[in-house]
């Protein structure tokens, strides 16, 4: 999954390790995990904004409040909250945590059963 680089000013400061700690404890249960608070920042001015992310869609366009910049996803990312963002779309959140839950239940031998058609 393409991230944004940890560096881009808009990303939070945390650690790696924290991330992957969170996302284990998460993973057991991915549906009620989904953040849709974010914070978008404009690459070309610098301007922050808070925003609620929509729920089951991607948003391909975003106009900068201050500048007035279209800002477009970044090559790989599924849209403009994934790029700019803090926090990654609900739809990349929900695959993520889904691939870490069935990672998880694989590694702990929790793994459901697959049903026969």
């Amino acid at each position: 999954m393409p991230q944004t680089p940890a560096w881009y000013p808009g990303k939070a400061e945390t650690s790696i390790e924290d991330d992957a700690d969170t996302l284990e404890v998460l993973a057991l249960d991915p549906g009620r995990s989904i953040t849709r608070q974010t914070t978008v920042t404009c690459p070309a001015c610098g301007y922050r904004r808070e925003e609620t992310m929509p729920e089951g869609e991607s948003v391909y366009f975003y106009n900068c409040a201050h500048c007035g910049k279209v800002l477009k996803p970044i090559f790989g990312d599924c849209c403009v909250f994934c790029s700019y963002g803090t926090v990654i779309c609900p739809n990349e959140q929900r695959r993520a945590l889904s691939e870490a839950s069935a990672q998880i239940r694989r590694y702990v031998g929790d793994e459901e059963p697959e049903k026969d058609s």
